[in-house]
């Protein structure tokens, strides 16, 4: 019997787990490790990996690396000791580093390393006999001496948190130094070893810089990583097993709850409502688990519920109101605790070991609430309720926020649906996410047995100054430059020229400390974003860093080739102006004084009802309803006061000396709605801020305002930067003039082929915008047009969001703004916003041009033509001059 089939039955390994140490072996049967190259590594692992892939392992890793991506709850941990065993039987290797990258998952580790622990690491291994295992509490007790010959057979696992070997202001371990009960640096020990493998958990934690210089100055011969959410760069993937392929075999089936009828409540009471409506799943889950249990004869699982809190106050006011004898009549109080950096550091341990046995009966513990303290490491098997109330739509689905809830109670998919699903109380975004659900990757799969999803890639779109060349982006804004087609000038190219080279000379060494210096800051953006999730190394170690990176000699190859000669910087600049539309960037501002008329307010709200709100339980993958559920009713306590309150926060032109006005305003349409004082609190409770809309509108209508309209040209012209997005991994870039046939994907696709576009690829939200950039290439009488990317312009509509218009256009008299839109949504009350803003913005724009003026069109799709021409399709654009005059 081969080893890994061994290693299967004796740790009862799930088919990926097996699967993922298959094609680790295929891989070291062919490959000595203390000796092979990583170029041979490589070229081995692409030929014996899981998708036959070219395998990439990262440059600053001088050792092979293999990453597993696995989906949360598949056994990441339980598939590490397979692997350890397996090198150890397999290639005699007794030495083997594991780095963790929080508290949480360290202290786990650090006890499921040890024969005694329930979830003992190699359980099942009974010829391995039990490691000797060091962390970084008690490695100062190992000793070279103890290493006799008796205790050389012995497996040694060294356990660190990284947290913990990191020193401030440099990247080297904090056993670097010599120490004499070591009889040598700690470091120098692991660094003798001749085969030394590290064991990466969550290994996408330590993608910065800093920490894998200090993964490789360990010297291992191998490294294992395992992550459910691998880097981008990630090209060492040797096996993947996602969400999409585990739920509803491995892992509980992700199911979406939602709450009918809650138009008018505001964003509070949608809060509370998914608080209760939670809880009240949870109290029938108790029941059906309890059930369970006491049917088959099983100990009886304790169900809980995690609460996502939007920062460390929220989480006090939650928990305040979970331990209040008004929720739920006080039978959470005591059941609760918070997880995140604004509790004390006793009472953060003390609930870091709650979080560890939380799944024990003799735990009270219930609900637990964290401030991102929870993506990774917490695993429990009894969570089956996520309250996400920080989320935006897509944060609500995000892996690392269901994973932690995936895990099979009782090991197994038992056909009971209560038993085998996680709920996701997701009231405000319930219909988005159904709509959504089938362009989710993670859902995609809705029949298990179906085939795979389909792969995506993340492409990047350079602007004509890419990432690397941002120098240049700095010495046009430096120079004062008001035109693009004013850089080609001699004079001033030469000046543009001689501002770029500055940026790659660092300033004296006197003035480094002062400020990142202009080259500096470009690094400084680029490093940080590269480490964008290194939670434990310090803005020390950063700033010492960057100044060593901008105090490198001007000699250094790497610079040297970065610097375009004068000639390349010439023509690079003409490219720019070639394509470059010049669009100002303008703020505007009001000088605005107001006064109020009085008037009789009117009840515009035909029908109050009060009907009862159901909660619906939707299954994600299966797309169906599976149950209704009656849901709590809410009410203020004093409606009349609590309109007045939220009148004044809705209107900045009142202040508390509008009082007496606010409050006649609101006792005259209280008496409009005409019900007893409980209904009105109700009412209130419900609808207060379709009232407070109402009434504001009339309010408005009867505003007595002189307004100044103020602008300020901030940047002459804007040049646009580089993005991302994710498309198709096969075929997924194509040319613009292809029609796909499934209209629905067309954001799965980058097209190419422009001739007159500012960006070479680009990417469409409609059929329609493809065929209008048709339009846009064929037509002689545009000479240029760009579809910007998200919030560069500074065009803001209401409440101060940002517009991205779908298009700018620029003809030899003019230049516009244009949006396609969907015939269904042209008449929208926020298209019509968004055009008042991009209109107002045109009129600007059109002073301080300096020549062309500008224009809105606002096309709807039915309107665009493959033979028509641009003048023809903009005269079909709506009307929309009434909406700029009211």
């Amino acid at each position: 019997m081969k080893v890994i089939d061994k290693i299967k039955m004796y740790m009862s390994l799930r088919e990926p787990q097996y699967d993922a140490l298959s094609y680790l072996e295929s891989i070291s049967a062919e490959l000595d490790y203390k000796s092979c190259s990583k170029e041979q590594a490589e070229e081995t692992a692409t030929i014996n990996c899981e998708n036959k892939e070219t395998i990439k392992i990262d440059k600053e890793f001088n050792f092979p690396s293999f990453c597993f991506s696995m989906a949360t709850g598949l056994g990441k941990t339980r598939l590490m000791g397979a692997s350890i065993y397996y090198l150890y039987k397999t290639k005699g290797y007794k030495h083997f580093f594991i780095l963790a990258p929080g508290n949480t998952i360290y202290e786990k580790l650090k006890k499921e390393f040890h024969a005694f622990h329930p979830k003992y690491i190699f359980k099942g291994l009974d010829d391995f006999g039990e490691p000797r295992v060091y962390d970084g509490e008690n490695y100062l007790k190992y000793s070279q001496i103890a290493l006799d010959e008796k205790s050389k057979n012995n497996v040694e696992i060294f356990i660190f948190n990284i947290g913990k070997i990191f020193n401030r202001g440099d990247v080297e371990f904090k056993f670097h130094k010599y120490n004499e009960l070591l009889g040598a640096s700690f470091a120098n020990i692991l660094r003798s070893f001749d085969d030394l493998v590290i064991c990466m958990d969550e290994s996408h934690r330590y993608y910065a810089p800093a920490s894998k210089k200090a993964i490789d100055d360990l010297k291992p011969i191998l490294g294992l990583e395992f992550t459910a959410t691998p880097k981008l760069s990630n090209k060492n993937i040797i096996f993947t097993y996602d969400l999409a392929k585990a739920a509803g075999r491995y892992l509980k089936i992700p199911v979406v709850v939602g709450r009918t009828n809650t138009g008018g409540y505001s964003d509070k009471d949608i809060e509370e409502m998914k608080l209760k409506d939670g809880i009240k799943l949870h109290e029938e889950r108790k029941k059906n688990i309890y059930e369970y249990c006491s049917v088959n004869q099983l100990t009886l699982v304790k169900p809980i519920v995690l609460v996502s809190c939007k920062d460390t106050n929220h989480a006090s006011e939650v928990k305040k109101l979970i331990d209040s004898d008004e929720f739920f009549e006080g039978k959470y109080r005591g059941k609760v605790i918070e997880i995140h950096s604004g509790t004390g550091s006793e009472e953060t341990e003390e609930n870091i070991q709650k979080l560890l046995t939380i799944e024990e009966n003799t735990n009270p513990i219930e609900i637990v609430l964290h401030v991102y303290k929870l993506k990774e490491g917490w695993d429990v098997n009894n969570l089956f309720t996520i309250i996400p109330l920080n989320a935006a739509k897509s944060d609500v689905l995000a892996i690392q926020t269901i994973g932690r809830g995936l895990r099979l109670p009782f090991g197994k998919i038992t056909g009971n649906e209560q038993l085998d699903t996680l709920e996701i109380v997701a009231h405000e975004h319930y219909r988005e996410i159904i709509d959504d659900v089938r362009e989710n990757p993670i859902f995609k799969t809705r029949n298990l047995d179906d085939k795979d999803i389909e792969d995506i890639q993340q492409v990047s779109i350079e602007s004509i100054f890419d990432n690397k060349e941002s120098e240049i982006q700095y010495a046009i804004k430096m120079n004062n430059i008001k035109k693009s087609n004013e850089l080609l000038k001699e004079d001033n190219i030469n000046n543009l020229y001689a501002s770029y080279l500055k940026g790659f000379v660092p300033k004296k060494s006197k003035e480094v400390n002062t400020g990142f210096q202009n080259v500096s800051l470009f690094d400084f953006i680029d490093k940080t974003e590269r480490i964008e999730d290194e939670q434990v190394e310090s803005q020390v170690v950063l700033h010492e860093q960057l100044n060593k990176s901008i105090q490198k000699d001007m000699s250094n190859e790497e610079i040297q080739n970065k610097i375009l000669s004068k000639e390349e910087f010439k023509n690079k600049i003409a490219q720019f102006a070639e394509k470059n539309i010049d669009i100002p960037k303008i703020s505007i501002s009001f000088n605005t004084s107001v006064s109020f008329k009085d008037f009789n307010i009117k009840c515009n709200i035909k029908n109050f009802e009060n009907e009862k709100s159901i909660i619906e339980r939707y299954d994600l993958l299966n797309n169906k309803l599976l149950e209704e559920v009656e849901a709590i009713s809410l009410a203020v306590e004093d409606g009349e006061n609590t309109l007045a309150c939220m009148l004044l926060d809705a209107i900045p032109e009142f202040s508390y000396e509008d009082a007496e006005y606010i409050m006649n305003i609101v006792n005259q349409y209280i008496k409009h709605i005409n019900r007893d004082e409980e209904s009105i609190n109700q009412i209130v409770r419900r609808y207060g801020y379709l009232i407070v809309e109402d009434i504001k509108k009339q309010i408005y209508e009867n505003i007595i305002d002189e307004t100044e309209v103020l602008y300020n040209v901030e940047q002459d012209f804007i040049v646009f930067s580089g993005f991302t997005k994710h498309i198709k991994k096969t075929d997924g870039e194509i040319n613009f003039r292809k029609e796909i046939k499934n209209k629905n994907e067309i954001r799965k696709y980058i097209y190419t082929g422009f001739k007159k576009s500012y960006y070479d690829k680009v990417a469409f939200d409609s059929d329609a915008e493809r065929k209008f950039a048709v339009i846009l290439e064929e037509d002689k009488e545009v000479l240029k047009w760009v579809k910007p990317p998200l919030n560069q312009i500074g065009i803001f509509y209401k409440s101060g969001k940002q517009y991205n218009p779908d298009f700018i256009v620029e003809t030899d008299d003019r230049k516009y703004l244009v949006e396609i839109k969907n015939r269904i949504e042209v008449d929208s009350k926020n298209v019509k916003e968004k055009a008042v803003a991009a209109i107002q913005w045109c009129e600007y724009a059109s002073k301080v041009d300096g020549g062309k003026e500008w224009e809105y069109c606002l096309i709807a799709d039915d309107k665009i033509k493959l033979d028509n021409t641009f003048a023809f399709t903009k005269g079909l654009a709506e009307n929309m001059g009434d909406e700029n005059n009211g």
